[in-house]
Formats: structure tokens, sequence, C-alpha cells
């Protein structure tokens, strides 16, 4: 009996010893995938111009030391094509688990809106869902060549650029990978996608946005209109009112902004009331001059005219970023005759901006 115990333990043992090992790779044979970029190629079968950012591993992180990178670049009629020929150009396994960058080359904006090309993002498991969104201008791939000295690694910059970990700015609009396709697909709300402009190879600028409808892009606001974009849009709390007439100029630096509005069939009209809580930043002259009623009476009325402004301008245009159409259909229950009513008023639709602004504190000492 305990002969026959000893044989099976032995078969086991050899049995283990048979079995290949796991496929996991230690990290020093992998290269981090950090940005994706997507150009066009300008070759009829090969379409696609595919980037790759790749992190160099490093022992220990450093600013301005440990973001060495190398960008591979590859044509092809596939993405998928182009990824695996990338492949035989390193030496390592390519890892897609700390991709948090999409940025797509603004000559071939309309593309993203494909299924077949924004597909391969989601099916894949490897690439986050929250991944961030970008157009890129001249190129997906100039901007991924773009190394900045204050990076601890590579695309590190980009990162805190659209997570708001690092900078705060009311001009860059931030979009995911999740949503973005929530926009693309769904009636009554329409996709749009941050701009990122190179400066120089250590250098870019945010500030504006491209809308799209569901086919092709519209157009690229203004860093005026982008950051008014990003305060009905994403409802950022901190941002600036600039007021200026002939007898003062002042700004007023919010911090805390909400508003709400209403859809009224019979006459076409949307009303939409907000309330601005902000502190005086700068001005011509002192606060104590003049009531404070005074200020915010002027500062409501350029508020609520910019705003008449954008969303006119996007009506125009015949895109919705907003969301009014969905709302619209949320409150209905018509289904489809529903949506192709809404198609029919949104561009007969008066926009009725109301603005109130609070101003807590001049910013100064009298």
């Amino acid at each position: 009996m305990k002969n026959g115990a000893k044989v099976l333990l032995g078969l086991w043992m050899l049995s283990i010893a048979a079995l290949p090992g796991c496929g996991f790779k230690d990290i020093d044979r992998r290269f981090f995938v950090m940005a994706i970029g997507i150009d066009g190629s300008g070759i009829e079968d090969k379409p696609f111009r595919v980037s790759l950012k790749l992190a160099i591993p490093f022992p220990k992180i450093q600013p301005g030391q440990t973001n060495a990178y190398r960008l591979v670049s590859d044509d092809a009629s596939t993405i998928t094509e182009a990824v695996r020929h990338i492949k035989s150009k390193v030496d390592k396994e390519l890892d897609f688990s700390q991709s948090k960058m999409i940025v797509v080359g603004k000559a071939i904006s309309g593309k993203i809106l494909e299924k077949d090309m924004l597909d391969w993002f989601l099916r894949r498991r490897d690439i986050q869902s929250c991944s961030y969104m970008a157009l890129g201008d001249p190129s997906a791939e100039a901007v991924l060549n773009v190394k900045t000295s204050s990076e601890r690694f590579p695309g590190d910059s980009l990162f805190l650029s659209f997570d708001r970990d690092g900078t705060e700015s009311s001009y860059i609009a931030t979009e995911s990978l999740f949503d973005f396709h929530r926009r693309v697909r769904e009636k009554g709300i329409d996709p749009y996608l941050p701009l990122i402009r190179t400066i120089d190879d250590s250098a870019f600028l945010i500030d504006q946005v491209a809308v799209f409808d569901k086919e092709r892009m519209k157009a690229i606001l203004t860093s005026e209109e982008t950051r008014i974009f990003n305060e009905l849009v994403a409802r950022i709390q901190s941002f600036d009112i600039e007021t200026k007439t002939e007898q003062v100029q002042f700004a007023l630096s919010v911090h805390r902004f909400r508003y709400a509005y209403d859809i009224r069939d019979a006459p076409p009209a949307i009303n939409l009331k907000g309330r601005i809580v902000a502190q005086a930043e700068e001005s011509t002259e002192a606060f104590y001059t003049r009531p404070w009623t005074y200020y915010e009476q002027l500062a409501e009325r350029q508020a609520e005219t910019r705003y008449a402004r954008l969303l006119q301008k996007l009506q125009r245009l015949n895109v919705d970023p907003v969301g009014f159409g969905l709302r619209y259909r949320a409150t209905r229950y018509g289904k489809e005759k529903d949506w192709k009513a809404w198609q029919a008023l949104y561009p007969k639709v008066a926009f009725h901006p109301k603005v109130s602004i609070d101003i807590k504190s001049s910013g100064g000492i009298k």
C-alpha cells in the first residue's frame, strides 16, 4: 500500500514538471504603451498610421530623467494589423494596461466616428474605458512626440492635464472613451473632443474643443467659446468671468456654479436659469465706490449674452453636445415619434438664459 502511494506521488510530481510555465512576462520583458495615436497615412491600401508611445522602464522615477520613451509607428489597412506589425519592430511584449490616452489626428477626425475604429478600442480588454480621447494638431504622432521636462514618465503631462490631478483649467475639455462612445451612439446628445496643438517639441496647448454630429466634425470652437462650453457641458465649478464696459472692467473668480433648464414646445424655447457665487479678483476701480448690485447686474447681462451666443452657434451647426435632445426624449413617451419631433423643433428653439450672480467678496481691503 505504501509502495503504491509512493509510485502515485512520483507520477504526480513528474506530471507537474512536464507542465508548461505561465504566460506572464517579467516587467523587464514588457513595453508599457502609454498613449496611442491614429493618423492618416496617405497610402490607399494602408490608410491608417498607428503610433504607440512606449515607456522605457527605470528602477527609480525622477522628473525629467525617467520620461524616456520610444515612439513606434506603422502604416496598415487596420489598427489590428498595424499593432501586430509594430510587435516585429520591438524586442519586448506590448502591454496596453497602462494606456490612458488616445489621440486622433485632426485630418482624419471623421474616421473616429466609424464603428470599426471605435470598436477596436472598446473590444480590447486591456484598454481602459476611462482612457482620455483628443484630437491632435497637426497630427497625433506629433502630439505623442512632445516631451516636456516636467514629466515623471512618458505621457504624464497629458494625463495630468485631463484628469485635473495637475492643472485645473477652464479651457481644457475632458472626454473619455466610454462617454465618447455613448455620445456617438445615443440619440439626442452629440460627441466632442478636445484639441491638442503642439507648440514645439517640448510643449503643447489645449484650449479648444471640436464638436461633431453623428457623421463628421462640424467646427472647432475658439478658446473663449471652449471655456463657456465647459461651463455648460462639463459643469465646471472653477472659472473666471470678465466683464467690460466703457466705465469699468473687472473679473470675477467663480467658486460655485449650477444651472437648470426646461424645454417648452410652444413656442419652442429653452429657459436656462443659472446661479453663480463669485469673488472679485481684478477691477479698474474699487468695489466700494458703487453698490455691489451694480457690478452683479453688469456681469449677469454679459454672462447671459455669452451663453446665448454659444448655444445659438451650436444650434446653427445642428449639434447638441449639451444633451437637450436627450432630455426631451427622456421626459416624453413617444419614442421614435418624439425623436423626429425634436429634430424638427431644435432648429427653431429660442434660448433664454437667465443668470444670477452673487458677489461674496470684493477681494480687497477697504
